[in-house]
């Protein structure tokens, strides 16, 4: 003898299309097998798939295909101009270390004059001192002005 419920019981991928799913009472509420979750994720993704557009997909594809060569050529433009900047800072490092050595050279030329004026002039205070001294007031007086 059959008994009668007053649910009428539907398999699990029927109430999944009908969006059931866990409203009507099931035999195997309190265990889950892996076969009703593999069913389920399966289901999901075959749900998901009726719902992409595969003009769409192949769009998006396309889409993602020229972005992808235009960052590689842009990866390409910035690496070619990376060496040429490097390349550029190598020159003006050398041309700086050039320049650099020529004023120092030059400092210690304007050095080595000014020492030889310094020297000509105590020469010629120690052998002038009369004539210094008469030019050395206006000069000093030049200087607090």
């Amino acid at each position: 003898m059959v008994e009668s419920s007053s649910v009428v019981e539907l398999p699990v991928r029927m109430r999944e299309d009908l969006g059931f799913m866990g409203s009507l009472p099931d035999e195997n509420v309190g265990s889950s097998s892996s076969t009703d979750e593999g069913n389920g994720e399966e289901h999901l993704v075959e749900s998901l798939v009726s719902q992409i557009d595969s003009d769409n997909v192949a769009a998006i594809i396309r889409v993602q295909k020229k972005s992808l060569i235009r960052f590689e050529k842009t990866n390409e433009m910035l690496s070619n101009c990376c060496v040429l900047s490097s390349k550029r800072l190598e020159k003006a490092k050398k041309e700086l270390n050039e320049n650099k050595e020529l004023i120092l050279q030059m400092k210690s030329d304007l050095e080595s004059v000014f020492r030889r004026i310094r020297l000509f002039k105590q020469n010629l205070i120690t052998r002038y001192p009369d004539i210094y001294k008469q030019f050395d007031v206006p000069c000093k007086a030049e200087e607090d002005e």
